[in-house]
């Protein structure tokens, strides 16, 4: 027998006994019960989301350069590092051939790959980034 079944049936009894005393403290309890009952469930769901984003931080993999990958990621998808820290978001960059990496939710721009910025052409090159 659940909660509310269990206020019920009580309920049902008081008032066949006919003390509307009691009835009343009955129906405030019972609100307090179901008060109760809505918080463990809201804590309830809150925990989950704690861990679920503890989980994900202990598969975070930090690099020299501001971004971020997950451990277990076969493809090494690159994470804005901005996002993670200040939101907790995995939000997935954008990089080019030319070396340059591009939040889109932040606006955060920065070479993330040395090698391919330097062999760069020509007409990309006063493009302005962070991290040089």
């Amino acid at each position: 027998m659940g909660l509310y079944e269990g206020i019920k049936d009580v309920a049902n009894l008081v008032q066949k006994a006919d003390n509307i005393e009691l009835y009343k403290q009955l129906l405030d309890l019972s609100a307090q019960a179901l008060d109760m009952q809505s918080k463990i469930s809201e804590l309830t769901n809150e925990n989950k989301a704690l861990k679920e984003q503890q989980d994900l931080s202990n598969r975070i993999e930090r690099h020299k350069e501001p971004y971020i990958t997950l451990k277990d990621d076969e493809l090494h998808i690159l994470y804005c590092s901005h996002c993670w820290d200040v939101n907790k978001k995995l939000i997935q960059g954008e990089c080019d051939i030319n070396g340059h990496f591009y939040c889109p939710e932040c606006k955060y721009r920065f070479v993330y790959d040395r090698e391919k910025y330097k062999n760069r052409p020509k007409k990309y090159s006063q493009l302005k980034v962070y991290g040089l």
